[in-house]
């Protein structure tokens, strides 16, 4: 069925930290380094928490995992990914942030790919 709903949340919530000081390094500071990484590590966490729930999404198609479908799965990844990004820039622009500090909403697309392929590989290797 799937991993516990905590057990997400709490590995989601550990990679947008780690995710978080990244983008607190790339982004611009606006105020104090507290409020700067709550900023970066709400933009990382829409990523990793909805992005998992897009590649859930994604697992319940038939076919996808024969066939085309590994092709359907990434670009499913690069769409979700865009999405994460609209509700990240949602919330950018409800703390008061300037969209200008982001990148361009077509990285949000590439960055979910990236991270996906990222988690599917390290889960690869614990299998192994």
């Amino acid at each position: 069925m799937g991993e516990p709903f905590l057990k997400t949340l709490t590995r989601t919530t550990v990679v947008a930290g780690m995710l978080g000081i990244i983008f607190l390094l790339a982004f611009p500071r606006h105020t104090t380094l507290a409020s700067d990484f709550v900023d970066a590590f709400t933009v990382a966490f829409c990523f990793t928490f909805l992005g998992h729930y897009v590649d859930r999404v994604l697992l319940a198609l038939p076919g996808i995992r024969t066939g085309a479908g590994p092709v359907v799965r990434v670009v499913g990844w690069f769409a979700g990914g865009l999405w994460c990004a609209v509700i990240a820039r949602w919330l950018w622009i409800q703390y008061g942030r300037d969209l200008r500090d982001l990148p361009a909403l077509v990285w949000g697309g590439v960055l979910l790919v990236v991270l996906e392929l990222v988690a599917r590989s390290q889960s690869a290797d614990s299998r192994q």
